[in-house]
């Protein structure tokens, strides 16, 4: 796997900036890696509980239904809802 050490830097020190992160690409240039495997890994290393990592590849048929925003968010503030903590929602 290619460290992508420069992206990943940038995304920590945005995190907490209040905005909403998108990372754009062509196909197969790394976008999941690095949320999926590198920030996620950063995550878990931080002590944020695996549990409050919200994974969704909306191209898993078991996923599909969250391509529906209304639906999306449902989800999300039904698992939010009942907790003080931060969540991490990433979606691919």
């Amino acid at each position: 796997m290619i460290q992508r050490d420069f992206y990943l830097d940038r995304l920590i020190r945005n995190m907490w900036n209040g905005e909403i992160k998108v990372i754009t690409g062509i196909r197969r240039c790394g976008k999941s890696v690095l949320l999926f495997d590198l920030f996620y890994e950063y995550l878990l290393g931080q002590g944020v509980a695996d549990d409050h990592i919200i994974r969704l590849e909306l191209d898993q048929r078991r996923y599909y239904k969250f391509r529906n925003p209304i639906t999306l968010c449902e989800y999300v503030e039904g698992i939010a809802a009942n907790s003080s903590k931060k969540f991490f929602l990433f979606v691919d």
